[in-house]
């Protein structure tokens, strides 16, 4: 009777722990990121009419984390029986039962269809359409196609770059080249981002059969040569806000030296192919969007 007693309280470490609420807190950053640019976008092009609101802007960031708890959980749920083949993974709440299957599902529904509603409640209809594309896209496709092909990675960057977009047209209240510029930079960063992961974890996402390095060899040039180029082409569009006005020339100043020194480190692990260089890889792109979207910001 004790036992199911302690079964049936909430245990809020282990929901921080479903919804993955420090990954998710990072991730809901940048829609604030994008409706701040799309703020700057409006002053810029004389539309008042749009302003500055700390409502909406809440609504988009609580609204945007509630989707993204639901996500994280309902891919936990999915992947239980992975994950506890896996060292990284194997304490996962889920894995452990520390929160009951059912109450999980429950509470991913609840955060999910919350999150849309608060969504709505102050952001236009395109930025609720995108977040729950995210939603479905996520769970739904990405999810169970991780352990079919390393192409879902491609998949994943869609969800994975939609936040800032997210943001960007809740005050805009349109899709244009502006956003969808910012959608390509966070897009492109999520390959050396999630590749430099898979290089770290490669032995451990075998054995739950997930392959999600670019290359059949693995930890091999050809996976470096990708993550390599992918860099390159993250720093070509890190350049086009700039070239499209949406901040100064002197957003070069960040946006340059911080793109320079991400490929030198894509450069070392092509040369080297050590898991060393890939830790350095993925600290470095911690920093990264950050960094390029306040220079967005600020410039």
């Amino acid at each position: 009777m004790e036992a199911v007693k302690h079964k049936s309280r909430i245990h809020i470490p282990s929901y921080l722990q479903l919804i993955k609420f420090r990954l998710t807190s990072t991730v809901a950053a940048t829609s604030v990121f994008g409706y701040l640019i799309g703020c700057k976008v409006n002053a810029i092009s004389g539309e008042i009419s749009e302003r500055f609101d700390w409502i909406e802007l809440l609504a988009v960031l609580i609204g945007g984390m509630f989707v993204v708890f639901a996500s994280n959980g309902m891919n936990q749920i999915i992947e239980k029986s992975n994950d506890g083949k896996m060292n990284r993974t194997a304490a996962r709440p889920i894995v452990e039962d520390r929160i009951p299957y059912r109450d999980a599902v429950i509470f991913c529904w609840i955060t999910g269809i919350l999150g849309m509603i608060i969504l709505s409640l102050k952001a236009p209809f395109i930025s609720v359409f995108i977040a729950g594309l995210s939603l479905v896209l996520y769970v739904f496709v990405y999810t169970p196609m991780k352990q079919v092909s390393p192409l879902a990675v491609l998949v994943g960057a869609f969800p994975g770059a939609f936040p800032p977009l997210i943001g960007y047209t809740a005050i805009t209240g349109r899709l244009d080249e502006v956003g969808v510029l910012l959608f390509l930079v966070q897009f492109f960063w999520q390959f050396p981002h999630f590749w430099a992961i898979a290089w770290l974890l490669h032995d451990d996402y075998l054995k739950a059969g997930y392959w999600l390095l670019p290359s059949k060899g693995g930890r091999d040039k050809k996976s470096a040569y990708n993550i390599l180029i992918y860099t390159v082409l993250l720093f070509l569009v890190s350049i086009m806000p700039i070239y499209y006005q949406v901040a100064e020339p002197k957003a070069g100043m960040i946006v340059l030296p911080v793109g320079l020194i991400f490929i030198y480190f894509a450069y070392r692990l092509f040369k080297s192919l050590e898991i060393v260089d890939a830790r350095k890889l993925l600290f470095a792109s911690f920093l990264y969007t950050p960094l390029v979207f306040l220079a967005y910001i600020i410039f």
